[in-house]
């Protein structure tokens, strides 16, 4: 579910938002380990990119096996290896390029097939092989897709004519264009392998050597992700019709005269330029247009007047190469806005409320490391020349970092909570969890309020202090209603004394596990154990379970400004429940 937290220190938004930034060991490893990724894809991959070296995709996805790989080795968690690359895909956001969408499409794939492939083969030596092997053969395919995605059907015709053409030159009639497109994507699968043996070298020689310096981070606490665009003006409406309109180009730009769509596409290419300038100066890249150019030229030539049979006109396979280099230029104009848009801070931030809070944290973990990550990245040439050197002392960076974290993280609550609807069960869950707890020998305190039934109607609820079993009447339905009432029931003087000396610290009987049922609106209103939970949350160093109902949890998480470790909902089954907190505490 979640991972360890506490109450955090947060940065307020613009929009009341309060994202949090504790986050447990699993998610301190993963988001600088993630950060150390992106660094590599961000600078690295540029230098790549401006020295125009060949398969810079295959190279950059086969250093993020080593160093997932590498993390997986140290850490023996494979979860560790897709929140990585969650969070170096949404890094990705902050590379210099206009067009993003692509490449953290291709991180999230690559993370993801590690990920299932080292779970499948049980964190076995192959499965880091194999999954490095297929990761690096990702970068080719994707590319071949998005091929296809840009210029249709049509470009398969057109490889398969020039494959025709080449392998007749050279006497290789009989391979299959298909066949030779598999096998050279395969090739791509060496480096993968070779990726992934490094990355258990780098993962013993990170560990030798000597701890260094961490310095501390100089950038503002807050998700960097929705932070770093903030200069521009954003339009959910802009993106839903650059969708809308790529999905109906796709659909039927191939229906409608040639010179009605070229009409079409142009006119939306110079509203994009024109409402989105740092694209210029991607469309003003001759390279672009030249390949465009020899797009059309080659389809001319191998989808006419070189088609076998006599079956097309030099004329005919120009007005081809023209509707393919059309729909590419609607697809990578339609990609490069929506790739502008998803950096929407107000989405961004949609999405991190939406149940992602662990992943704000992490995200700005990320981003405050990342700027060390790159330090430690050091010369990119370096990388090149003695991978396993660099990216060690890299991963040494990342380990002293997640190490003093950590030793932070722990001085801290692990606040849980626990949400259902009334009625749900919470009550319920929580004894049996109790029971559990006190038979392993953890001592537990709190309070509990069971609910109180009389012939089968519910009349209240007592408060039971959970470390000596007393009980005392908390609240009853009230006869006649009067203003202190909270809903229909009434709140009892010695009830409320009861449950508040049941929270109040006690040094001589300090619990292991401290339970609040519940926090509910007498609370939210500075009444019942307002006060209390105050002085616990922000003193009490072991696990602390909050109970309330689920229309109040955003409530109770910013009244408080809590960033929870994990928020069961109800109905969920115990042996869930228990197993998500021996995660969280370990």
């Amino acid at each position: 579910m979640g991972q360890p937290g506490q109450i955090s220190s947060t940065k307020e938004r613009s929009d009341d938002a309060a994202i949090p930034t504790t986050l447990s060991l699993r998610w301190q490893r993963a988001a600088l380990l993630g950060s150390l990724w992106a660094a590599n894809e961000i600078v690295l991959g540029s230098f790549l990119h401006n020295v125009n070296f060949p398969l810079t995709g295959t190279l950059l996805a086969a250093l993020g096996v080593t160093l997932l790989v590498a993390g997986l080795r140290l850490w023996q968690d494979p979860g560790i290896v897709w929140r990585a690359g969650v969070i170096c895909a949404l890094l990705k956001s902050l590379s210099p390029s206009a067009v993003i969408l692509g490449p953290m499409i291709g991180i999230l794939t690559e993370a993801f097939l590690l990920f299932l492939l080292v779970t499948l083969f049980r964190r076995h030596t192959a499965g880091c092989v194999i999954g490095g092997m297929a990761v690096t053969m990702t970068p080719m395919m994707q590319k071949v897709i998005g091929i296809l995605l840009a210029y249709g059907n049509d470009a398969a015709r057109l490889y398969g004519a020039l494959f025709d053409v080449v392998a007749g030159a050279v006497g290789l009639r009989s391979i299959d264009p298909a066949v030779a497109l598999g096998g050279f994507i395969a090739l791509n699968a060496l480096p993968g392998a070779g990726a992934a043996i490094a990355g258990l070298r780098v993962a013993r020689r990170a560990r030798e050597l000597p701890t260094p310096s961490v310095a501390a981070s100089s950038a503002p606490a807050g998700s960097g992700l929705d932070a770093s665009s903030v200069s521009r003006a954003y339009s959910l409406l802009f993106l839903a019709g650059h969708v809308l309109l790529l999905v109906a180009g796709l659909l039927y730009l191939g229906q409608i005269p040639l010179p009605a769509g070229a009409l079409f596409v142009a006119g939306y290419l110079l509203l994009i330029l024109r409402h989105y300038p740092s694209l210029r100066a991607k469309f003003a890249r001759p390279r672009l247009w030249l390949e465009f150019g020899i797009v059309a030229l080659l389809a001319g030539l191998l989808l006419g007047s070189l088609a076998p049979e006599g079956k097309g006109t030099w004329w005919t396979g120009l007005l081809s190469g023209l509707q393919m280099t059309i729909r590419a230029t609607l697809v990578v104009s339609a990609f490069s806005a929506i790739s502008i848009e998803l950096r929407n801070p107000r989405l961004v931030r949609w999405f991190l409320r939406r149940g992602l809070g662990t992943l704000a944290a992490a995200l700005d973990t990320a981003f405050r490391a990342l700027p060390a990550m790159i330090h430690a990245l050091g010369e990119q040439r370096d990388v090149l020349r003695h991978p396993i050197a660099s990216l060690s002392r890299m991963l040494a960076h990342v380990l002293a970092r997640t190490e003093e974290d950590a030793a932070t993280t722990r001085k801290g609550a692990r606040i849980f909570i626990l949400s259902g609807e009334q009625g749900a069960g919470k009550t319920t869950l929580l004894t049996t969890f109790m029971g559990t707890m006190r038979k392993e020998g953890i001592v537990v305190g709190g309070i509990r309020a069971p609910v109180i039934y009389h012939q089968g109607t519910r009349i209240g609820y007592d408060i039971e202090d959970i470390r000596t079993g007393t009980i005392t009447p908390l609240c009853r339905l009230a006869e006649e209603p009067s203003s202190s009432d909270v809903g229909s029931f009434r709140f009892l003087p010695d009830g409320l004394s009861a449950g508040r000396r049941a929270l109040e610290p006690d040094a001589e009987h300090t619990p292991e596990v401290l339970i609040v049922d519940e926090v509910g609106p007498l609370e939210l209103d500075g009444k019942g154990w307002a006060d209390q939970l105050d002085t616990v949350l922000a003193s009490f160093p072991g696990a602390i379970i909050l109970v309330v109902r689920s229309a109040l949890v955003p409530q109770v998480l910013d009244r408080w400004q809590i960033h929870p470790v994990a928020i069961w909902n109800i109905p969920a089954p115990f042996d869930s429940l228990m197993a998500s907190y021996r995660r969280a505490l370990h």
